[in-house]
């Protein structure tokens, strides 16, 4: 896997994957939703989500959304002190599993395109069985060259689905920092229409 933390971009003609990795707040989301208004612009077809963080009046964070690139929206996960599950808790967090389900997985079983932009894999995400079924099957597709994927990482949290993408053959690695994430942004756009471009 090339990992990439500037300007330079591998030259891995045959690669189905990229992977986004960087601190919580370094900008993934920003890069991951301008990359698919970019891909749109563009007329290039494709699928999956990002997440959107919400604040409270306070200015404090309450939970998380998703949104499709196709404008739906589902809740994530919310400030709870209870939830009827313990096993669907992260932290503070109470994961509305099946909210998070009647719009993610949809937007990741389409047949309309090859490419997937995904917002993130975290454990919040993975607390749904389904779409932790649903990412071993875009696994085995990125290995057979049937998908493109474009997905954002933990930089630390340890998932047994993201060291399984980790070794994919055929990906890299784009890692975000404070100092390099605007320059990134556009190597990962170039990158991405390279890897899809094929097929265009």
């Amino acid at each position: 896997m090339n990992i990439i933390v500037s300007q330079s971009i591998g030259t891995n003609i045959d690669m189905t994957l990229i992977l986004i990795t960087g601190m919580p707040g370094v900008g993934k989301t920003t890069i991951v939703r301008n990359l698919g208004l970019e891909l749109q612009k563009r007329k290039i077809p494709l699928d999956g989500f990002y997440t959107e963080e919400l604040r409270n009046a306070s200015g404090e964070r309450s939970g998380f959304d998703i949104v499709t690139f196709d404008g739906k929206r589902a809740p994530l996960a919310r400030v709870s002190d209870t939830t009827k599950n313990s096993r669907d808790r992260v932290g503070k967090y109470a994961v509305c599993v099946a909210e998070f389900e009647s719009v993610a997985l949809p937007a990741l079983n389409s047949r309309s395109a090859n490419l997937l932009l995904l917002d993130e894999i975290g454990k919040m995400e993975m607390k749904s069985k389904s779409f932790a079924e649903r990412m071993l099957q875009i696994t085995d597709g990125v290995a057979r060259g049937g998908i493109f994927f474009v997905a954002t990482i933990p930089l630390k949290a340890t998932l047994d689905i993201v060291e399984r993408l980790k070794r994919t053959k055929n990906a890299q690695l784009f890692h975000v920092t404070a100092t390099n994430r605007n320059q990134i942004h556009r190597d990962i756009l170039e990158a991405t229409v390279r890897m899809i471009g094929k097929q265009l």
